[in-house]
C-alpha cells in the first residue's frame, strides 16, 4: 500500500520522505500561484520522476472545482495524477464529469492519469472503471463491501477512519492527514475505533519536533496496520 499525505506547507521535504507519492489541492496552486513554496515543490516533484496526484478540492471546500479550474492548476505542476470534478450523491453527475476530463485529457494530448471518484452504486463502480485509470473510494461510502484481496490493487482510499481500515484489506494507495491530525490532537492512532473528526487542515501550520516525531510513528502505524502487524 501506498501512501500520501495532505502537507502543510512548511514541512513539504521533511514528511514527503516518509511518504511513497504526493498529493496536492488544485485550489492552492490556484491560491498561491505558480511563484510559491507550495506549487514549485509539487513542480520539481514531478520533474524529478515522483509520482503527484492532484485532487480536486472537494474535502477541503466542500465541492469539486470546476474543470476549467482544474486544468489552469494542472498546468503549473503537470501532475501524474488528475482527480476528476465530483458531485456528492450523484453518480450520473460525477461520471458525466468524469469523461468529460477523460476527454480534455485526450484532445489536449496530456500525459495525466485519470482518477475517479465513486458514488455507492456498482453500476457506478463498473462505468468509472471503464474510464478511469484509477478509482477513489471516500470514506463515506461502504468502501470495504468492494475490495478483496484479489481486486484492492485497482482502488484507491481518499482519506481513512482508523486503522481497522487498513488491517481489513488495504487498497492500492491512500492520500489522508490522520498522521498529522492524530499527532496534532493527541490521540492514539493504534487504538482509536472511531473516525476522529476535525476541522480540515491548516497548510499554514507549523509542527513542533515532537509532533513531526509522532507523524512519522502514525505513518509506521498505517504501514504495520496494512500488513496486520498491528
Amino acid at each position: 500500500m501506498k501512501i500520501a499525505m495532505e502537507i502543510p506547507t512548511q514541512h513539504l521535504e521533511e514528511l514527503s520522505a516518509h511518504c511513497d507519492y504526493d498529493f496536492c489541492i488544485a485550489h492552492l496552486l490556484l491560491a498561491t500561484g505558480p511563484k510559491s513554496n507550495y506549487t514549485k515543490f509539487y513542480k520539481k516533484q514531478v520533474e524529478n520522476g515522483r509520482e503527484v496526484w492532484m485532487d480536486n478540492g472537494f474535502h477541503e471546500l466542500g465541492h469539486s472545482l470546476p474543470l476549467d479550474d482544474l486544468f489552469k492548476a494542472a498546468k503549473m505542476i503537470h501532475p501524474t495524477h488528475f482527480v476528476a470534478v465530483e458531485e456528492a450523491k450523484d453518480p450520473v453527475k460525477t461520471h458525466h464529469h468524469v469523461l468529460q476530463a477523460a476527454e480534455m485529457i485526450a484532445k489536449k494530448g496530456l500525459p495525466y492519469k485519470l482518477v475517479g471518484a465513486w458514488q455507492g452504486s456498482q453500476k457506478a463502480l463498473d462505468r468509472l472503471e471503464e474510464v478511469c485509470d484509477v478509482v477513489a473510494l471516500p470514506f463515506r461510502r461502504p468502501r470495504h463491501t468492494i475490495l478483496t484481496p484479489l481486486n484492492s490493487h485497482h482502488y484507491h482510499f481518499f482519506g481513512i477512519r482508523t486503522l481497522d481500515e487498513l488491517r481489513r484489506t488495504p487498497p492500492r494507495s491512500i492520500d489522508t492527514s490522520a498522521p498529522i491530525k492524530y499527532a496534532l490532537y493527541g490521540v492514539d492512532m493504534e487504538t482509536r475505533e472511531r473516525r476522529l473528526r476535525t476541522p480540515p487542515l491548516s497548510y499554514d501550520t507549523t509542527l513542533s519536533s515532537s509532533i513531526l516525531e509522532r507523524v512519522i510513528s502514525n505513518i509506521s502505524l498505517m504501514r504495520a496496520a496494512a500488513r496486520k502487524e498491528v
